[in-house]
């Protein structure tokens, strides 16, 4: 058995980390968990178009919204993925923000919104200099996304400009290519097994100069490498290797041992080899790896179970200037405000409750009503506190500015719940 200070801690953290995704309801202060489903069916996106006066065509853009988003809460904002090959690797970008964003009570990366840009010629968009057939429409490529999907996402969704430009492969090439030709248009660029052989290694040259003799302050880099090599190859040899077979990971060996060699391009800069996946299956761990680079400041869950360690003492302000702090750094880093989300402060609130930190899940809930002043769920939450506390007057008082905001319950079912809910 464990002993019982310790048990309190393992509880504790399930209740940080082990509960279901939260649906900010204006009805009640309890948190549920449902599915985006119509018709039978769970929808992850849909699809949105663009008449494109640069590539001369309709586009499409499959378009994933946090859950969040169904809140109505109008000011919040959200950080945007700039997917290539959308339709490919939608699902499990989508699905891997989702899981680390959301479920479980994860604040592992940021709630962001995805747009995969599917292809009409592959070719001839994710190639920035012409060999053959219809290659080398790279440069209006990114004009599309730079002038016409970016504007057209920032009009019509809640986005940010907090941006991240993710591709695989010949997408790979033109992430680097937009990281080195035009760098303010996205925060962070992720790389997944980029074609660097590409015309006969062009962007590769361009990006180790590039890499000389500008400044990427800012800019963030993640570049994975699978193990494309044939029989008889291995990493610590392919480097002398002079067959064409190896140029494609070569290349993209030489690029990175070029950006992680010399720092003074100030890049934040990461790449990882990747022995047991092959071109074809790396995405999905690359993805992974790259948002866990991107935002490793993004997390404060494993912080907070400090607050309820029993030889520490029941700090109200040390709990709420922790979350003031950590919410200044992501809005430092985003370029914008960020709020605690109302929520994941009621988790926090009762958790404190549970390990019987009275002073902290007073001030954590008064936290929440300050940010969230017209929301029945930050009065109704603040009505349990004092309900936990025996004191009526104080309850009845939130619990009744929780019914003027449109919250739906008995109150005298409130201010009289059964010994164990309490």
């Amino acid at each position: 058995m464990y002993p019982l200070r310790l048990m309190g801690l393992l509880l504790t953290a399930l209740l940080f980390s082990c509960q279901p995704p939260a649906t900010e309801s204006t009805d009640s202060a309890v948190e549920t968990d449902s599915e985006n489903t119509q018709d039978d069916q769970i929808v992850i996106g849909s699809i949105d178009t663009i008449d494109s006066a640069i590539l001369g065509e309709e586009r499409d853009l499959w378009v994933y919204l946090p859950r969040s988003t169904e809140n109505g809460n109008n000011d919040q904002v959200y950080p945007v993925v700039y997917l290539l090959d959308g339709n490919g690797h939608f699902r499990s970008v989508t699905g891997m923000i989702y899981q680390l964003s959301t479920t479980n009570g994860n604040m592992t990366v940021p709630e962001m919104i995805v747009v995969g840009i599917p292809n009409t010629d592959r070719m001839r968009d994710l190639t920035p200099t012409h060999t053959e057939g219809t290659s080398g429409g790279g440069t209006a490529f990114l004009d599309f996304i730079e002038n016409e999907v970016i504007p057209h996402v920032e009009e019509n969704y809640p986005a940010s400009q907090y941006r991240t430009f993710i591709g695989h492969s010949l997408g790979g090439l033109m992430a680097i290519e937009a990281l080195i030709t035009r760098p303010e248009v996205f925060n962070n660029y992720v790389a997944i097994d980029p074609s660097l052989w590409w015309d006969d290694q062009s962007v590769l040259r361009r990006a180790e100069a590039a890499l000389k003799e500008r400044n990427f302050t800012g800019e963030s880099l993640f570049v994975s490498v699978a193990n494309t090599m044939r029989p008889g190859i291995t990493y610590e040899t392919v480097r002398d290797d002079t067959n064409e077979q190896t140029t494609h990971i070569r290349s993209i060996l030489q690029f990175a041992e070029a950006a992680e060699s010399d720092p003074s391009s100030g890049l934040n800069f990461a790449w990882k080899y990747y022995d047991d996946d092959s071109h074809g299956s790396v995405p999905l761990i690359s993805e992974y790896d790259a948002f866990r680079f991107l935002f490793p400041w993004h997390d404060p869950n494993r912080r907070l179970m400090s607050f309820v360690n029993p030889d520490v003492p029941d700090d109200a302000d040390a709990i709420t200037g922790f979350i003031n702090d950590h919410f200044n750094t992501l809005s430092q880093n985003f370029g914008y405000s960020v709020v605690p989300p109302m929520n994941w402060v009621n988790r926090i609130a009762r958790t404190m409750r549970f390990n019987d930190r009275p002073n902290s899940a007073l001030a954590v809930s008064q936290l929440n009503l300050s940010n969230y002043p017209a929301s029945p769920v930050t009065h109704e939450a603040l009505g349990d506190y004092y309900i936990w506390q025996s004191d009526e007057e104080s309850a009845r008082i939130h619990y009744q500015h929780a019914l003027d905001r449109g919250a739906d319950f008995d109150l005298e079912e409130k201010l009289n719940p059964p010994e164990e809910d309490q």
